[in-house]
């Protein structure tokens, strides 16, 4: 919906012109004509269009199905692998699984418990497994990991079955957002907007053009993606990676003051000054 601002203009003063606020004088009218134009704008900044604020539009260019490439997460340095191995023989079992001292509610591990009795991976690349040694993962995806791991214990153990899993897959999510933190991920295939549903959406200031600084081999990548257009769906950052920083930034309204502008008290303010002025104005009797 469109409208001349001028034309509203017009017709207000127009209204008062003709008698309907017969109670107003030229000051009180010249008072008007001064705080109108000023309070529109305020009224009109502090208002988002609907485009800049709905999710994935654009259904009409792209249609219903927007095509994607999940780029495959590669092991690093630092990164902390669960492993699980099930055997028929119960003490060789016991040698690779974490030690269950101190176990939560349920008998089930925190994430504290997991990083401790996890394997880290050293800066050669490699894990230090009990009874098998060092096996080197870095450079792999977990699903290939899993596989190293496997074919090595299988040198030492018959029939066992391997599981590795990430460990220390977490993402943070900052800025406007409803609740900001950092979150430990245990599903791969976490989307941002995943991620901005687990911190409670964005506020309503939030801007939907959202950047994902990304720790990768050579250095810290800056990426922005617009969750407005569903061709965000194709970006290569819109499954999030683990160690992944997601940070919403304030739309322009608020970065310019009008969300904490105290529009409650200037228009307080405004009535009771056209109520002196009508008050003093007022001819002795």
């Amino acid at each position: 919906m469109t409208f001349n601002i001028l034309s509203l203009h017009d017709a207000f003063f127009k209204t008062i012109n003709l008698g309907v606020f017969p109670f107003y004088q030229k000051k009180r009218i010249m008072l008007l004509r001064l705080f109108f134009p000023v309070l529109l704008v305020f009224g009109l900044a502090s208002c988002a269009p609907h485009r800049q604020l709905a999710y994935l539009q654009e259904v009409e260019r792209l249609g219903d199905t927007v095509q994607f490439s999940k780029p495959e997460f590669r092991l690093r340095p630092g990164d902390i692998l669960h492993l699980r191995v099930t055997t028929l023989d119960r003490e060789t079992r016991q040698l690779f699984e974490p030690q269950t001292v101190g176990l939560g509610t349920g008998g089930m591990m925190s994430n504290a418990q997991f990083f401790l009795s996890g394997y880290t991976i050293a800066g050669d690349g490699t894990i230090e497994v009990p009874v098998v040694g060092k096996i080197a993962v870095g450079g792999l995806t977990v699903q290939q990991a899993n596989e190293a791991v496997r074919q090595t214990i299988a040198q030492y153990l018959t029939d066992a079955t391997v599981s590795v899993s990430l460990v220390n897959f977490s993402v943070t999510v900052l800025g406007e957002v409803n609740s900001p933190g950092q979150f430990y991920i245990y599903d791969s295939k976490i989307t941002i907007m995943d991620a901005i549903g687990m911190a409670g959406d964005l506020t309503d200031f939030g801007s939907r053009r959202i950047h994902v600084v990304r720790r990768g081999n050579e250095g810290v990548h800056f990426n922005t993606i617009d969750i407005t257009s569903r061709q965000a769906i194709s970006s290569e950052v819109f499954f999030l990676q683990p160690g992944d920083l997601v940070y919403v930034e304030p739309m322009r309204i608020k970065r310019l003051g009008f969300a904490q502008f105290p529009f409650g008290p200037l228009f307080s303010a405004i009535s009771t000054t056209l109520l002196l002025i009508n008050f003093f104005d007022r001819p002795n009797n």
